[in-house]
């Protein structure tokens, strides 16, 4: 999968409550990856409340909202120029996969836990 290659990644979920959200950024981290924790309800761990606060090139946004948040998400993914979206099982929608296909946006959906294998290091 292509969107897996990339570096720089935003993954967007509620850090505190949901203990997937923090091991996706585990599993990003340990492959090299740039990870930028962003969490609409604006709860720590999470750094940032939106992709905008964040102010540097996110490459791929890793999505772990319900699929109506996920549509402000990928507006804002349309704003900052950001092409791919990883939508992860649950926050997937008809209405996600139709906006972000009028965007020019790729979607991907899938398990970054299950795509990209713990590593070895």
């Amino acid at each position: 999968e292509e969107m897996l290659k990339k570096n720089v990644w935003a993954v967007v979920g509620n850090h505190g409550r949901n203990p997937v959200v923090e091991k996706l950024c585990d599993r990003l981290r340990s492959h090299g990856k740039t990870v930028f924790r962003v969490n609409p309800y604006g709860k720590p761990p999470a750094e940032y409340k939106s992709l905008t606060e964040i102010g540097a090139a996110v490459e791929c946004v890793n999505l772990v909202v319900n699929p109506t948040m996920g549509l402000d998400v990928l507006d804002e993914c349309e704003k900052l120029g950001i092409a791919s979206l990883f939508v992860q099982p649950g926050a997937g929608s008809d209405e996600l996969r139709e906006s972000a296909s009028g965007k020019s946006i790729a979607l991907h959906e899938g398990c970054v836990l299950v795509e990209l294998p713990p590593s070895a290091a």
